[in-house]
């Protein structure tokens, strides 16, 4: 039953966009802490280490909501493609990204994949967490790919 409810407070959006950056540009970008808050809307300040490894915690602060609040995202994955982060900023959020080649330079895919809070006043800030956390997915691509 734990697992059952716990589904139904996950919330994912995925999407992708394609830019005219490099792979290895966009990476640079993800890999590199100081250059969120250019392309990371809620993203206010960071600290953190020059360039991600796997196990590295950067931590800050973000305004969602209208609220400053602390955040944490640990790397939990990097390769020659891809960048995965276990974030917490408010709510838990596994957050992922995959570039690949293109013609025209690189398709980048988000998925983000959050845990909602529960209870009644969780289901309230759940009404209003789910439409920003879709038009955050679309303000974050747009704004990588114009970065890289």
């Amino acid at each position: 039953m734990a697992s059952r409810s716990r589904l139904r407070r996950s919330f994912t959006v995925e999407s992708s966009r394609v830019t005219r950056h490099s792979v290895d540009s966009v990476l640079d970008l993800l890999l590199s802490p100081a250059t969120w808050p250019r392309w990371q809307p809620e993203i206010v300040s960071v600290s953190g280490p020059e360039k991600l490894a796997v196990g590295d915690v950067v931590e800050g602060r973000a305004r969602m909501l209208g609220f400053d609040v602390d955040g944490r995202s640990t790397t939990v994955g990097i390769d020659a493609h891809d960048f995965e982060e276990d974030v917490i900023v408010g709510v838990r959020m596994r957050v992922s990204y995959r570039v690949e080649p293109s013609d025209q330079g690189s398709i980048v895919t988000r998925k983000l994949v959050a845990e909602l809070p529960g209870g009644f006043a969780g289901r309230v800030l759940s009404l209003l967490l789910r439409p920003r956390l879709r038009a955050m997915q679309k303000e974050v691509l747009d704004a990588l790919a114009r970065a890289s």
